[in-house]
């Protein structure tokens, strides 16, 4: 989160509405049922300053209010706005559990904090939920490429900046990085079975003993196609898969046209 001017406005407003929110629910609460003013006979008059309070309350929810507008991404996006919104929720439900596990105020009361502590709760840590599962996609996703090359070189006795430079080999592992998390994404490899393709050669030995690796992704990503398409069962597109990552492509030739 940047904190620019607004969203440390929006800061300032939220925190300031959850404080006067806070103080004014548990003042209200240590209060109780009050009565004041009016031709009846009240049987338990309000304390000076409930006015006050129950005045506060509806001034501070509106100053929290406030603050998830001026948050300039709001609830959208991790911000001032979401921040915000878990303190006064998750805050609030937790303040009002310590107030009713600490402190004598009937049955109805705490049935009523029980209640509102059993939303706030839940709705401060929900806000949440979208980045959290769009940041471990996003991990998941990303391929572990390896850093390129950096050369340097001397001119006139001193010695030029470091600039990187991307030869076909390194333009080769790439591709073949992408294409083996693309396999993982989409379930066609696991975890052991991609490590162990990842530290294959991507290129064949001299001598022609190895296959190269990035045929051996290119058989899977058939054979997968095969599978999805009902050609293959999942247990004869699992075991060519086998055949294909022990090396002899030779074996699943038919399967692959």
């Amino acid at each position: 989160m940047k904190l620019t001017t607004r969203e440390i406005v929006s800061l300032a407003l939220g925190l300031g509405g959850v404080a006067m929110l806070g103080i004014a629910i548990s003042h209200l609460l240590d209060t109780g049922t009050c009565g004041s003013g009016g031709p009846y006979v009240t049987a338990r008059e309000c304390p000076e300053g409930s006015a006050v309070w129950g005045l506060a309350l509806p001034v501070g929810f509106f100053v929290w209010l406030t603050s998830l507008f001026v948050s300039k991404a709001g609830l959208a996006k991790p911000g001032a706005g979401q921040i915000v919104w878990t303190v006064g929720f998750l805050g609030g439900g937790l303040a009002l559990l310590f107030k009713a596990f600490t402190q004598t105020l009937g049955a109805d009361a705490n049935l009523g904090i029980y209640i509102m502590a059993s939303i706030f709760i839940p709705a401060g840590i929900a806000i949440w939920i979208p980045a959290f599962v769009r940041f471990s996609r996003e991990r998941r996703a990303s391929p572990t490429s390896p850093q390129p090359a950096k050369t340097g070189a001397v001119v006139g006795g001193h010695v030029s900046r470091r600039v990187s430079r991307t030869g076909p080999a390194d333009n080769h592992d790439k591709a073949r990085m992408r294409q083996l998390n693309q396999l993982r994404s989409s379930g066609a490899l696991t975890r052991a079975e991609f490590d162990r393709l990842k530290r294959d050669p991507a290129r064949p030995a001299r001598d022609g003993s190895h296959e190269p690796a990035a045929d051996k992704l290119a058989v899977i990503r058939q054979l997968a196609e095969l599978k999805a398409s009902g050609i293959l069962t999942p247990a004869e597109f699992e075991a060519k898969k086998q055949t294909v990552i022990l090396g002899d492509l030779r074996r699943t030739g038919e399967a692959a046209d």
